[in-house]
């Protein structure tokens, strides 16, 4: 079911993590929204790491796994005959009472999860003892649709980059979850929102876009990991892109298509390039 909802910041509280083994104590940050300061002993993720993810069984460090977005883990302790016998280690109730589509971070025993409406818990692997969490203070005006999904961070270095629903990009302390920078990405008043989780390469943050559903123009942007600048963007409809005004389809069959009824229906619009869509809402390999 796809809904469009404009409002002003709001959660309540359920929701539940469960998981079984894992791979670092505790209290609250709200800052630029509302934050629970703690203390996570997490070491700082290297680009080295991150190249040999596909390789590594006690972390997790990228949304689907490696670059390749295989969503494959090597570990042995799990395989076949063995996860017949998992059972519930721990579960963490978040205050967010709404769906779950997110994809849980890991790096030296320090879970990163997100919920709806952009809040990241840290956790610790084996206990799911929160260890901070941050509380994103969502704009007066927020368009989306299909439900206020996060599907995760992404951690480089010292630092954890979070999207936000209000179109907003986020850099955190991974130890304290401390607002270290935050950067507009888009207007979400035109419709563009974040659901993704970022997308690190070496100095880099990258980033797509929400809102399809309310002509905006897709994009994939660049962003300094450090400062949060913005560095590149790439449109995803190019410039003055009109299409083409065939009467034929692929198979030689007449469309039956009005191009100059077309054109002049172009022309009030202004330009039709600018609204086309083409967002890019997922992590691509």
């Amino acid at each position: 079911m796809k809904y469009a909802r404009r409002l002003a910041a709001g959660a309540a509280l359920i929701s539940g993590v469960a998981l079984l083994s894992a791979v670092a104590g505790a209290q609250e940050v709200k800052q630029e929204g509302k934050s629970t300061l703690g203390n996570a002993k997490v070491p700082p993720v290297t680009q080295q790491m991150l190249d040999a993810a596909d390789k590594n069984s006690k972390d997790f460090l990228l949304t689907n796994g490696n670059y390749a977005q295989t969503r494959f883990y090597p570990g042995k302790q799990i395989d076949r005959d063995s996860v017949k016998h998992l059972h519930v280690a721990w579960i963490f109730q978040t205050d967010v009472k709404e769906s779950l589509e997110t994809s849980p971070i890991v790096v030296g025993g320090v879970m990163y999860v997100t919920t709806s409406f952009s809040h990241v818990y840290a956790l610790d692997a084996k206990t799911g003892q929160q260890l901070w969490h941050y509380n994103h203070k969502m704009g007066p005006i927020t368009t989306y649709c299909c439900g206020p999904n996060n599907r995760g961070v992404q951690v480089l270095d010292d630092k954890v980059y979070l999207a936000t629903l209000d179109s907003k990009l986020v850099a955190l302390n991974a130890k304290t979850g401390e607002v270290v920078w935050m950067t507009d990405i888009a207007d979400p008043e035109l419709g563009y929102s974040e659901t993704m989780a970022p997308t690190v390469i070496k100095d880099k943050v990258l980033i797509g876009t929400n809102g399809g559903e309310y002509g905006i123009r897709g994009f994939v942007r660049a962003y300094d990991a450090k400062t949060g600048k913005q560095i590149w963007n790439f449109n995803t409809v190019p410039e003055n892109s009109v299409g083409v005004w065939a009467t034929k389809d692929a198979t030689g069959r007449d469309m039956h298509r009005n191009i100059q009824a077309e054109k002049d229906q172009f022309a009030k619009a202004g330009d039709p390039y600018a609204k086309l869509g083409g967002g890019v809402w997922q992590n691509p390999a």
